[in-house]
């Protein structure tokens, strides 16, 4: 069987987000099997990738202007794109590429190049819109057939990203995201919740909710004011939003309900401290910050589109918010907090599924989707 030596891995976006962290935590897992990686990136994230990864033995970072898909250049992208992808495949040789998509369109120029040079590639979907983006996918010339796999972290994800790139059901399969599982500490959960009250000047009492994620309309951030004004005046409690958006956070600013510390570098910590999570996400893949509030047994408060991922197994795990209007929103998380006793069996259900969906799983079977494809 011919081993996996060398892995040629693609970033085509141009952020730090979800789909990029569960990427370098893939990069670890087959550096540390000794795999020779190529990570390529933007350059302006080439900083901040090797801030976050270290020294791996066998990891290159690779600088490729124009692999980042740009919608503003609809057509022109995918041609820099492919362009960028081939002219890594020239001076890396891999046996096999990772390609992860923080959207379809986003992999169509990448996959061109990788098919092109017939370089097995597997590609990961991670958030795909209801219609699959196929209208954008076919005006791109379509999804290119090459050797590889295509795979997405949910089953609804890999249903809408199969009608997006023409493909059968079956041809996407699915690999559930995973995070690690800590162990109940309950001392540094005593000492975490003090110190981020401390940290916002809060009483070491004060009910405390957490938002993590971009502060976009794609993740509820534009709810976040009213949701934040109703649970101060009716429950106490202050929303801490921990994320970036240039377009959002403007008009997110209203003291005291609503905190907003920018990006951090310690969400798991925020999520032990708080007394909920506040997912009001209109669309979402299999979001880490459930998995990560799941692992620490914090209660989530959380849209049905945030835990799609969850199918009909969501309101076991979580209180469920309504969307479907400003009313009916503020209601159902005023309900929804305080946890009440209900939720403690939501807390551990959804224990129980990140602990036996937990990151080593993940890997495992990511690190045996790659090995297959140079078998």
């Amino acid at each position: 069987m011919t081993e996996l030596r060398s892995l040629l891995v693609l970033l085509p976006g141009h952020g730090i987000g979800g789909a990029e962290l569960h990427t370098l935590e893939i990069v670890r897992a087959a550096a540390a099997l000794g795999v020779q990686v190529a990570l390529a990136a933007e350059p302006a994230f080439i900083e901040p990738l090797s801030r976050r990864l270290g020294r791996l033995p066998g990891l290159a970072l690779h600088p490729a202007p124009g692999l980042g898909w740009s919608p503003e250049r609809f057509h022109e992208s995918p041609v820099d794109q492919a362009r960028a992808t081939a002219a890594l495949i020239d001076v890396t040789f891999p046996d096999a590429a990772l390609l992860p998509l923080p959207w379809p369109t986003a992999g169509i120029g990448p996959r061109r190049a990788l098919a092109a040079a017939e370089v097995p590639s597997l590609l990961v979907g991670h958030l795909v819109p209801l219609d699959g983006d196929a209208n954008a996918v076919r005006a791109l010339g379509g999804f290119a057939a090459g050797p590889g796999r295509v795979v997405a972290v949910s089953a609804p994800t890999a249903r809408r990203l199969a009608l997006g790139y023409g493909l059968a059901p079956g041809q996407v399969g699915v690999v559930p995201n995973g995070v690690v599982v800590p162990p109940a500490d309950p001392a540094a959960r005593a000492d975490t919740r003090l110190a981020k009250r401390r940290w916002l000047h809060l009483a070491p009492d004060a009910p405390m909710l957490v938002f993590a994620g971009r502060l976009d309309r794609q993740k509820g951030a534009d709810l976040l004011p009213a949701l934040a004004l109703a649970l101060w005046q009716r429950r106490g409690a202050t929303v801490v939003a921990l994320g970036e958006g240039e377009m959002l956070k403007p008009l997110l600013r209203l003291g005291e309900p609503l905190r907003l510390p920018g990006q951090v570098a310690d969400v798991p910590d925020w999520l032990l401290a708080a007394d909920a999570l506040l997912m009001p996400s209109r669309l979402e893949g299999c979001p880490l910050t459930f998995l990560e509030a799941a692992a620490r047994r914090c209660p989530v408060l959380a849209s049905p589109a945030a835990l799609e991922f969850l199918e009909d197994r969501a309101g076991e795990m979580a209180a469920l918010l309504d969307l479907d209007d400003p009313a009916g929103l503020v209601a159902s998380a005023c309900d929804g907090f305080p946890p009440g006793p209900h939720s403690a069996a939501q807390v551990a259900a959804a224990w129980r599924h990140a602990a036996g969906h937990d990151q080593a799983a993940m890997l495992r079977r990511y690190l045996g989707l790659l090995r297959g494809l140079v078998a």
